[in-house]
């Protein structure tokens, strides 16, 4: 809209379950709120509430309107636009920034500003979290394609777990192979760990940086989380999701060996070679780079 004035708005977007929402120490309003729910198991839903006041609750859709994240969030912005109400956002161009959460974000340890080295970086790790790097891409793109002059921030839930010491992120296998291929417990959840962090300080009155906590995240995934003095010193979750607590839709961490004897490798043929043992456990690890840290505390 030629001349429309340019507000200091913000969309938050999540794929699938959301964790907490985002804060900082000067707390944004929060005037709008739509969500879908349901996409993948029709029909879906749609809920809106503006300013506090409910304006649609679980509208179900037309299994025609939502077939993908791409239509969902197409949706949502149409909801958003097309509230006259809504005066904060009357255009497209109205929207400077766009924050997604995204479940592993690899090695980076703050939020990114999404770049085409970002975005293809963050392809690269979707088979670690095939639930919700996909998705959450899937929108990232349609952000760029419906809004090309917002910027896209990535807000991953592993970050918060890059203070995890070197020895206790380390996995017992070759050390080589393992840092040749970034194969470490990396941690999810990160962004509630992170709120939960801040308000539990919050409550208790106290400097996060004074703060041992054990959080529990408890949902359709779940996971806990050892907090040393404000920062992450150990979860359960690792490599992927798939470890430490069972959740909705994930075993948690199983016998490695289940994977060779279970029916459907069990019986393919040839089978999959077991790693040797020689390969695993302590002795595969450099314990001057690792265990140095355990000895000094």
């Amino acid at each position: 809209m030629k001349g429309h004035p340019r507000h200091q708005c913000g969309v938050q977007l999540e794929s699938r379950s959301p964790s907490t929402p985002l804060s900082s120490s000067k707390k944004p309003r929060q005037f709008a709120e739509t969500q879908i729910s349901g996409l993948t198991a029709p029909p879906a839903q749609l809920s809106y509430t503006r300013n506090g006041v409910t304006v649609k609750k679980s509208e179900k859709l037309q299994e025609e309107q939502v077939k993908s994240q791409d239509d969902a969030f197409k949706l949502l912005l149409k909801t958003l636009i097309e509230d006259q109400e809504l005066k904060e956002i009357q255009a497209k161009d109205d929207i400077g920034i766009t924050s997604h959460r995204i479940v592993h974000g690899g090695d980076y340890t703050a939020s990114q500003i999404i770049t085409p080295d970002t975005y293809h970086h963050l392809e690269k790790l979707s088979d670690l979290a095939p639930l919700h790097n996909g998705a959450a891409l899937t929108i990232v793109r349609s952000c760029i394609d419906e809004l090309p002059d917002a910027v896209n921030v990535a807000c991953f839930d592993s970050q918060f777990h890059s203070t995890i010491p070197e020895h206790i992120r380390t996995y017992p296998i070759n050390i080589d192979v393992a840092k040749k291929n970034h194969l470490r417990k990396y941690g999810f959840h990160g962004i509630s760990y992170s709120f939960i962090t801040r308000s539990v300080a919050d409550f208790l009155k106290k400097d996060a940086a004074d703060l041992n906590i054990i959080a529990l995240h408890l949902g359709s995934g779940a996971s806990a989380c050892a907090v040393r003095q404000g920062q992450s010193w150990d979860t359960s979750m690792g490599l992927t999701p798939l470890a430490g607590l069972p959740g909705a839709t994930r075993s948690g961490s199983v016998d490695p060996r289940y994977v060779v004897v279970s029916p459907p490798f069990r019986n393919r043929n040839p089978a999959p070679p077991p790693l040797p043992c020689r390969e695993l456990g302590t002795k595969k690890i450099e314990r001057r780079e690792v265990w140095g840290g355990v000895w000094r505390g």
